[in-house]
């Protein structure tokens, strides 16, 4: 009897010894693997066992031990990107496991709300405009694009595994990738001619906090934070903290070119969504290993909220995300105020996903890619001045945007005055200098402009390459700041600025010379003499003065603005030309 119950147990032993090795879901057939890098792959055998992974596109091969809880976890080298399908073999002990049609290109995670999760088919009353034909011509991209669609998981603590495989572009299975992500996908292979795998990883109705781990969320004064907490929140997709337990943590491992995030609607109303935003992408790269991981956001497109069509709720969440964009490194911000049809006021998930997707795609293949002739940029909104019965609206990366792509005919301004009453206004590009005038004749002495800045406001201007202008505010009215009464006081340009630049061809090669004597009048008012010339009046904003011109017959306003180390830089359209010392 002891000698069979000797046998048994070995038998049991080395049973247990023979264990599988186990593989997430994404460490499968079709995966994608990020080129040109150290990708992870990952699993689980017996605790204390040697795991060797071994490629097709290499001799070396990685070992790797088990640790107590079984996990493993090695980076293998990729070559650069081709269609050329690879096999990677994983071993333990006489366990043997075969990944056959992997392929090595680029792997991006598109993650967010339902806007993200939209899928080629589109949802219930509300399609995805041009996506049959997409859907039917899904497999020309067979062998290019794959995906991976990972379910809505809710969980309290990390979760391992979420089953979701790679699958191939073809029409049985196009329809449910996600529309945005299948646009951005496109335009990346097309360009880069290399396989494009995405990860798509989103929620419906998910608020930033659902993304953020436990440690995190309980810093918020304003969200629940502990499980028993946490399940008392009657909507399952605004519960704090799931989403990061139940699908980011089960993919975190991955190795991910960058991130495309389209998110917001449920943030509405937050005002520390910039900080929420900055803390959820600080736990992608620490928990990726990926410290300058891109981030490429989707601004909410306008929509008809709680405070109705005037109301500022989406604008000022819109604000947030582009102070996400320009506070976070490496983060950026794409705006879809021109997007939207004049019918789609109550549509939370507009039709025009495949611009939105393009966008994304143009962004990252600037910044991330280096394929400057692919706008990253549009003109942003950089200050602004009283003139009369307008307002003179400056802008920055115009230059870099090609000019904006048209002079008048601009909708979706509005003026007000000293009333603080919002009227429709007329704005028209000056030339030469691409300023913007805005003018309406119901207000003679206007004090703030905004373009798009409410709930439903559509716009039409754009950079010439085709980026589009984010809504931007002059005020800061809802913030109890009256215009005229919180000005910015002058900047300190009083003095004898001089200093030389080098001309250009165009030129002639010459030096120029600078000589302004800049004078406060005793009214406040200011003056400059320039080069010698007599002085004339100019006018003084903050930390711009303006008035001045150069040149001939055709002269160029020139503007100055005081820098950071106090110095004078001379500008001339949105041009350095030189810097001044006093």
């Amino acid at each position: 009897m002891k000698k069979f119950s000797f046998i048994l147990a070995a038998i049991l032993c080395a049973a247990t010894l023979q264990a599988k090795i186990t593989l997430p879901p994404q460490m499968a057939d079709n995966m994608v693997l990020q080129q040109n890098a150290h990708a992870n792959l990952w699993g689980w055998a017996n605790p204390g066992e040697t795991v060797t992974v071994s490629t097709s596109w290499e001799d070396e091969v990685y070992k790797v031990k088990a640790g107590a809880d079984g996990a493993w976890k090695v980076a293998v080298a990729t070559p650069a990107g081709s269609y050329e399908e690879h096999i990677v073999v994983i071993a333990a002990g006489k366990e043997r496991i075969e990944l056959g049609h992997v392929l090595i290109g680029e792997v991006w995670l598109a993650s967010g709300q339902s806007n993200m999760e939209m899928p080629l088919r589109g949802f219930d009353g509300c399609p995805v405009e041009g996506a049959l034909q997409e859907i039917a011509t899904s497999g020309r991209y067979k062998g290019r694009i794959r995906f991976v669609m990972l379910p809505k998981t809710e969980a309290y603590e990390p979760l391992k595994t979420v089953d979701a495989p790679w699958k191939e572009s073809c029409a049985d299975n196009a329809a449910e990738f996600s529309a945005t992500a299948w646009f951005f996908a496109k335009n990346l292979n097309e360009v880069l001619d290399v396989p494009v795998g995405i990860i798509c990883n989103a929620w419906g109705g998910s608020a930033v906090e659902g993304w953020i781990p436990r440690e995190i969320v309980r810093g918020y004064s304003d969200v629940v934070s502990e499980p028993e907490d946490v399940k008392k929140v009657r909507n399952q997709m605004a519960r704090p903290t799931i989403m990061y337990y139940g699908q980011w943590c089960p993919v975190r491992d991955y190795t991910y070119k960058g991130v495309i995030w389209y998110q917001g609607e449920s943030n509405i109303g937050h005002p520390d969504y910039a900080l929420r935003m900055g803390d959820m992408i600080d736990v992608w790269r620490k928990e990726s290993g990926i410290a300058d991981l891109p981030v490429y956001q989707v601004e909410i497109a306008p929509y008809i909220s709680g405070g109705g069509v005037d109301g500022l709720e989406s604008a000022l969440l819109r604000e947030q995300q582009r102070i996400a964009a320009r506070d976070v490194e490496n983060c950026y911000c794409v705006t879809t105020v021109d997007l939207m049809y004049p019918y789609e006021g109550s549509q939370i998930h507009p039709a025009r996903k495949k611009e939105v997707g393009e966008r994304l795609s143009y962004m990252a293949l600037n910044h991330t890619y280096g394929k400057k002739q692919f706008p990253g940029i549009a003109p942003t909104y950089e200050s602004y001045e009283d003139d009369g019965d307008n307002i003179i609206i400056s802008f920055e990366h115009v230059r870099e945007s090609g000019g904006f792509s048209r002079s008048e005919g601009l909708e979706g301004f509005e003026i007000c005055g000293a009333d603080l009453v919002w009227h429709p206004a007329v704005a028209r590009i000056q030339p030469f200098v691409n300023r913007l005038i805005v003018h309406s004749d119901e207000v003679k002495e206007p004090v703030a402009v905004r373009y798009c800045f409410k709930n439903w406001q559509l716009g039409n201007l754009a950079g010439a390459n085709g980026m589009a202008v984010a809504p931007f505010r002059t005020d800061r009215i809802p913030e109890g700041e009256i215009p005229g009464v919180n000005k910015e006081p002058d900047g300190d340009f009083e003095g004898h600025w001089t200093g030389t630049a080098q001309m250009g061809p165009m030129g002639g090669g010459r030096e120029m010379k600078f000589d302004y004597k800049i004078t406060k009048l005793a009214d406040g008012s200011w003056q400059c003499s320039a080069n010698g010339e007599d002085p004339k009046p100019v006018k003084v904003r903050g930390k711009k003065l303006t008035g001045l011109t150069a040149g001939g017959g055709m002269p160029f306003p020139v503007e100055l603005k005081i820098k950071g180390d106090g110095t004078l830089s001379v500008q001339m359209m949105g041009n350095e030309m030189a810097v001044l010392k006093r």
